[in-house]
């Protein structure tokens, strides 16, 4: 990790016991550009000083949701210092959701093509984070059952067996009879997956995506599914299995299906 200030050092070792890897280390290091800008000593840290931060970031571009992020980053940083007054007064920022970039079917599986960790990014609407969890001692390659790992539960149990459908399946039992793997099923960057991601969706003229795309198509392709065949969604259902914490978060690619299936299948991919 590049160097952090000694309080945001402090605060990422607090954190990486209760959140995920990647939440830890965003959270400290959001505090560790606060701590830089005011360039104070803890105590005499103000209200006007955070709002002077956002300030700043909202000039140098930043989006309202990476803000929103930043205050809770603080908020947690001040209660963790002792310092709960500050941590009342630090405001939260409104932002409007983004819906989740997502491509149909046809779509997805061109840019998939025999690709296993593409598959399985797909098939177990993976975040790019998690592939590294993916263990060959882990897999059934007869039923295709996976163990798979959560990165976002902050605290609950986070791993699960899922079931590969028998396309990915096939591909992954490919990918370890001719990739001779021993133990991780992806042992590469994730940066190089997704670059491999990029390169092929952009190749069939899909730009903009990310490999978190897979994630968000799988998902409300379920909801799709659901919706033409049984006119509603098990929203229960599909939570647990996409790793939601909370159902609210499951019903807005809901909303992207009802969309799609509203407006004849256009504009998507």
């Amino acid at each position: 990790m590049k160097a952090l200030l000694p309080l945001a050092r402090q605060f990422y070792d607090y954190l990486k016991y209760s959140k995920s890897p990647g939440t830890a280390y965003n959270y400290s290091r959001n505090v560790d550009t606060f701590l830089r800008f005011v360039n104070k000593p803890l105590e005499k840290i103000t209200p006007l000083d955070i709002t002077n931060w956002f300030s700043s970031l909202e000039t140098s571009g930043q989006k309202a949701r990476s803000i929103w992020r930043y205050g809770w980053a603080l908020k947690s940083f001040f209660e963790l210092m002792n310092l709960p007054e500050m941590s009342r007064k630090t405001p939260i920022v409104t932002y409007q959701v983004e819906e989740p970039k997502w491509l149909e079917e046809p779509s997805t599986f061109k840019v998939i093509g025999r690709s296993p960790v593409l598959c399985s990014g797909y098939d177990l609407a993976l975040r790019i984070g998690e592939l590294k969890f993916l263990r060959r001692n882990k897999f059934n390659p007869e039923t295709g059952d996976i163990l798979v790992t959560r990165l976002k539960h902050k605290g609950h149990a986070n791993t699960y067996t899922l079931k590969l459908d028998r396309w990915c399946l096939e591909i992954l039992n490919r990918h370890i009879t001719l990739g001779k793997i021993k133990d991780e099923m992806f042992p590469l960057d994730v940066e190089e997956y997704e670059d491999l991601f990029k390169s092929r969706a952009n190749s069939f003229g899909f730009k903009g995506y990310t490999f978190q795309s897979l994630r968000h198509s799988r998902i409300t392709h379920i909801a799709i599914h659901e919706l033409e065949q049984k006119g509603v969604v098990d929203e229960l259902s599909l939570a647990k299995f996409a790793g939601h914490l909370r159902v609210e978060t499951t019903r807005l690619y809901v909303h992207l299906a009802t969309k799609y299936l509203a407006f004849g299948r256009r504009g998507y991919g």
